[in-house]
């Protein structure tokens, strides 16, 4: 397997039952082939074991009834026994190759979808039924569609072989009997198709209410909810929802798959019907010796065994299935990719920040034609501090989102010291820009993983360099962290969060500390923090704020914040309203002009006046 740890290459073209043989193939030959030699060899063997079968009983018969030479008896049952024990070995050598074929399709394909996800443009991940066919995609990717599309091919290449055999062998006897089953056989197949299509459909469907069964359980059965589900007893209430949308997707599914069963279970009475009447029809020419009792025994206890009609529809079934997969597998690989996504870390480092400049840009979210972000032109300059107020909706987050590049503006462009955006690499903009996010995550690792994760250490200023502990520790005690430290058993190598039995969980505040530490210890060259102290009361959020102004004294700087306490700090305000700039200036010039912005900040005066 080592030779294979390459992606599999997944190019946004239109996929179909085809690669259902070729992506498994490409990930494990070996695995892949072998696998599909040993199930079409057996279905092979299926009408030859029938006429060896058929002579064993004959050449039994003679030799009991007339004294016939036992030898053909042997070689006849040397033979069942042969093929006895290569279906012993081929399962264990099917297992094998199945285990291989999974594990290379984790190696590879899981991999490849994985990137990609890690790739989409975040529009894509913020919305919601697109994250739906995400969840539909990725999903068990190494044991899940793909392989049992490939096998459901199989299945059906051994299928045709084993049941052609057959009734190339009736046929020979009964003519018009071979035509008649396969005739009966074919009208299955409209069912099967139906029937995949259908299932396929109800998944889709049912995908809302997964998500909901999923949330609901998480909050009667995970740790985050566990405080409230005791002091409030929120369980018969949560677990009303969790049941109404476990109801509703389990109905759907139901109905999809009975519908399917008696369709299918109808079938197979026709045809388990019309094979009982193929047995009568070759009574004939078994009583004028045209069919041998051997061969009469084989080929009734072959059909009775094969279940032809049943596995026909189960394999057409999952194939119909699989083409509905292979539709949703095109959809996610034609998804926009994030401009920066595929750029190398070894690019040129990001060049000096000479200014920021939003011109003319306007976004919208997809299904609403409101503008959050309408026609907004402003230049950022380094080195400055700058605070977006405004009310809630106002586009405060948006804006964050359309500078760092994680939305593309419906028109306008984002330029950074006169390059679009997306001229610049991942690396460079991750050298550009570290945001603290008011929904920050809490990565359940160490202390010292949570705040270096994804960043390599590197020089605290252009005067000179400091290591990456002295880096870390300045971070710990800019955020406010050092008492923390303190206390944790391991100190900055303890766990923090519920994962681990040793895990240290951290208070709302903390936690927040810990993502604005996340931001200090990266060389970016502005910090973005998108109103990140919720859980702080007013009076330490201006505390916290304070003394990011004086940590970052030479780095530009943006805070977002519906709490105009901490924004008189910044050298510049910029006030938002229904995505449009309508005030700018300092705090006291913005108090001076009696607009907005004083409106605002005289309804909260009382929060921090205890702050001054």
């Amino acid at each position: 397997m080592s030779r294979r740890t390459s992606p599999l290459d997944l190019p946004p073209v239109t996929y179909s039952l085809f690669h259902a043989v070729a992506l498994p193939v490409r990930c494990a030959p070996g695995a892949a082939l072998l696998y599909a030699l040993l199930d079409l060899v057996s279905a092979a063997i299926t009408p030859i074991g029938a006429l060896v079968v058929g002579r064993f009983i004959d050449a039994a018969i003679a030799a009991i009834s007339s004294g016939a030479p036992t030898s053909d008896v042997y070689r006849y049952l040397a033979l069942v026994a042969l093929i006895a024990a290569y279906q012993w070995v081929k399962q264990a050598l099917r297992d094998l190759a199945n285990l291989r074929l999974t594990l290379a399709l984790r190696e590879r394909y899981r991999t490849a979808l994985t990137l990609k996800r890690t790739r989409l443009a975040y529009r894509h991940v913020d919305d919601a039924g697109t994250w739906d066919l995400i969840q539909r995609v990725a999903v068990d990717p190494e044991g899940g569609a793909l392989k049992e599309a490939y096998h459901h091919v199989v299945d059906l290449v051994a299928f045709v072989i084993k049941v052609g055999g057959l009734l190339a062998i009736l046929t020979s006897i009964v003519w018009w009997a071979g035509a008649g089953v396969i005739a009966i056989s074919a009208l299955t197949l409209a069912t099967g198709i139906r029937g995949g299509k259908r299932q396929y459909d109800a998944e889709r469907r049912v995908a809302q209410f997964d998500k909901r069964v999923d949330y609901f359980g998480a909050v009667l059965l995970g740790r985050d909810a566990a405080e409230e589900r005791a002091l409030f007893g929120v369980t018969r209430v949560v677990g009303r929802h969790w049941r109404a949308a476990f109801d509703a997707a389990t109905r759907d599914r139901l109905v999809t798959r009975v519908r399917w069963y008696v369709s299918a279970y109808l079938g197979n009475l026709i045809t388990q019907g019309s094979w009982i009447f193929v047995m009568i029809v070759l009574l004939r020419p078994l009583g004028s010796g045209a069919v041998s009792i051997g061969l009469f025994i084989a080929l009734t206890q072959a059909f009775t065994n094969l279940d032809i009609v049943w596995g026909f529809m189960q394999t057409v079934h999952g194939l119909s299935s699989d083409a509905e997969f292979f539709k949703d597998l095109t959809a996610f690989l034609s998804l926009g990719e994030a401009e920066t996504a595929r750029c190398r870390t070894t690019e040129r480092p990001a060049p000096a920040l000479a200014e920021i400049e939003l011109r003319g840009v306007s976004f919208s979210y997809p299904g609403d034609n409101r503008p959050v972000i309408d026609g907004l032109s402003y230049t950022f300059r380094p080195g400055r501090h700058y605070a977006i107020v405004g009310a809630n909706g106002a586009g405060k987050t948006t804006l964050v989102r359309l500078l760092t590049g994680l939305y593309a503006p419906d028109s306008g462009s984002v330029l950074v010291n006169g390059q679009p955006l997306v001229h610049y690499g991942a690396e460079q903009l991750s050298r550009f820009y570290s945001v603290v996010y008011q929904n920050f995550a809490r990565y359940q690792i160490s202390l010292h993983d949570n705040i270096t994760l994804g960043c390599s250490i590197g020089p605290m200023d252009d005067a000179g360099s400091i290591g990456e502990e002295d880096r870390i520790e300045y971070a710990l005690h800019a955020a406010g962290l050092s008492g923390v430290v303190e206390r944790l058993p391991s100190g900055i190598d303890t766990p923090i969060g519920k994962l681990d039995a040793d895990g240290i969980d951290l208070s709302g505040g903390e936690w927040q500390r810990v993502a604005i530490a996340r931001a200090l210890v990266r060389p970016s060259l502005v910090k973005i923090l998108d109103e990140p102290t919720a859980a702080l009361d007013p009076v330490a959020e201006s505390e916290l704020y304070d003394l990011f102004h004086r940590v970052t004294q030479d780095t530009t700087t943006i805070l977002i914040s519906h709490r105009l306490g901490a924004t008189r700090i910044a050298d510049e305000i910029l006030v938002l309203d229904a995505g449009r700039i309508v005030e700018s200036g300092s705090h006291d010039e913005l108090m001076r002009r009696a607009g907005l912005y004083a409106t605002m900040f005289a309804s909260q005066r009382s929060w921090y006046e205890a702050a001054t």
